[in-house]
């Protein structure tokens, strides 16, 4: 039973701060949407901080998990390095856009929160950063590329991603999938293939 209540308070707390943001957002609020008692909260979160740093830590696994099973699929089907980015990019992209809850917790609340929880987002771009370093050295043409570049091509794409749910555009996510790939080949070092494709009428 305490791990369904402590489900229902990390989803209450993703869902609470994504309609009245994190500094808004009260114990209160929490407790009331998922229907659970505020001692029960008190048993398990010390406050609403470590609550949400706990939602950020599902979400951050979440985004992780979704990515891994992407690159495992692209294994499996054998598919080219910008194939298999491509994929990953696409993968990621739909998952946040349908997920607006938890892209509008996390992606603009977080700096609200504090210095723990960007530690947590933090750790999701430095996960993306490793994971376009283990990419990048598939490639034929391998070179070295300073770990500075891989972070910021995880900012780069962190910062286009918010820029559309600060728009209130969360359905346009899944259409920078074109842009975070030149973020990434411009960073990276790496030819970019859509340079050579025509340009549509």
């Amino acid at each position: 039973m305490t791990g369904s209540q402590r489900q229902r308070l990390l989803y209450a707390m993703t869902v609470v701060v994504a309609e009245k943001g994190y500094l808004a957002t009260t114990v209160a609020d929490v407790t009331s949407r998922a229907g659970v008692s505020r001692k029960t909260f008190y048993a398990l979160f010390a406050d609403k901080e470590e609550c949400f740093i706990a939602a950020a830590e599902a979400s951050r696994e979440l985004t992780i998990k979704c990515l891994k099973a992407s690159f495992a699929q692209s294994s499996e089907q054998s598919l080219a390095p910008v194939a298999t980015l491509r994929a990953s990019i696409r993968a990621y992209l739909r998952l946040v856009a349908e997920e607006p809850e938890f892209a509008k917790a996390f992606f603009l609340e977080t700096a609200s929160a504090g210095g723990r929880a960007r530690e947590h987002q933090d750790a999701c771009r430095s996960w993306f950063a490793e994971s376009m370093r283990v990419w990048r050295t598939r490639l034929p043409e391998y070179r070295r590329v300073p770990h500075a570049n891989y972070l910021a091509a995880a900012d780069a794409t962190h910062e286009a991603l918010c820029r559309c749910l600060r728009q209130g555009s969360i359905d346009e996510v899944p259409s920078l999938e074109d842009a975070v790939l030149h973020i990434c080949f411009a960073l990276l070092g790496v030819a970019d293939p859509m340079e050579d494709e025509p340009e549509h009428a």
